[in-house]
């Protein structure tokens, strides 16, 4: 039988994830993982939401997502906003960080569990919830490199786009100011997004055996299809 303890596993997820996988299938846990990335969401949302020159951030958004709004409104909107104390914008953010995160790898296990009932695998809810938390844990690599940008360079005149150091954007050193939201959203892409991505890969293959190609139409597959289509929809446009 495979190790199951928390901290095995958290060792294997970077080591020898099929053991890791092997282990979670058993006795699938989640408290290590969910704590873990919850102070790492909330650590970098709140230090970002709250250091950030609100006033210039909102206006900066509010130039790139909506054309159509006067000068008149967004002066408005900015100057509500700046009355707004920083430490609020930083608690709401840090919550809805987490939120956002969460509910997303819930719908990626009700996703995987209702191709498991019509493959008939035997994989549970919650084995593939735990599954997914787990491949998020090199995430927690990039909310450090994040973490530390900011300490580093003064976050109040930077753009979300920048906090992490590891997106393929500021790797690449493309300046995102002037594309559109698809292509910043592709730049916004970390290393460690791509790792999970892997890990899922691997952990969809060890949980139901499948073959390579099924468990990457499995996994990807959704992924292409939103990209597709917002590819599509950005051409119409």
């Amino acid at each position: 039988m495979a190790d199951s303890s928390s901290v095995s596993i958290l060792t294997n997820i970077f080591t020898a994830p099929n053991e890791a996988f092997a282990a979670l299938k058993e006795r699938p846990r989640v408290l290590l993982p969910v704590l873990v990335l919850i102070v790492g969401y909330s650590v970098v949302s709140f230090y970002y939401l709250s250091h950030v020159d609100m006033g210039w951030f909102l206006d900066n958004q509010l130039r790139v997502g909506n054309a159509n709004i006067t000068e008149a409104q967004r002066a408005q909107t900015v100057a509500a906003a700046a009355k707004i104390p920083p430490m609020l914008y930083g608690a709401f953010g840090a919550v809805s960080a987490n939120f956002a995160s969460f509910l997303i790898m819930f719908i990626v296990a009700v996703y995987f569990t209702i191709v498991s009932f019509f493959t008939r695998d035997g994989v549970r809810l919650g084995q593939w919830f735990a599954l997914l938390c787990w491949c998020a844990m090199p995430g927690v690599l990039g909310q450090v490199a994040a973490l530390v940008n900011m300490l580093i360079n003064e976050p109040r005149f930077m753009i979300q786009d920048a906090i992490n150091p590891l997106a393929f954007g500021n790797l690449l050193s493309i300046d995102a100011a002037d594309k559109t939201i698809l292509q910043r959203s592709l730049l916004g892409v970390n290393l460690t997004a791509i790792w999970a991505l892997v890990l899922q890969v691997i952990g969809y293959q060890s949980f139901t055996k499948s073959s390579f190609g099924k468990t990457v139409a499995v996994v990807l597959g959704p992924l292409v299809l939103i990209v597709v289509i917002a590819s599509l929809f950005a051409l119409r446009r």
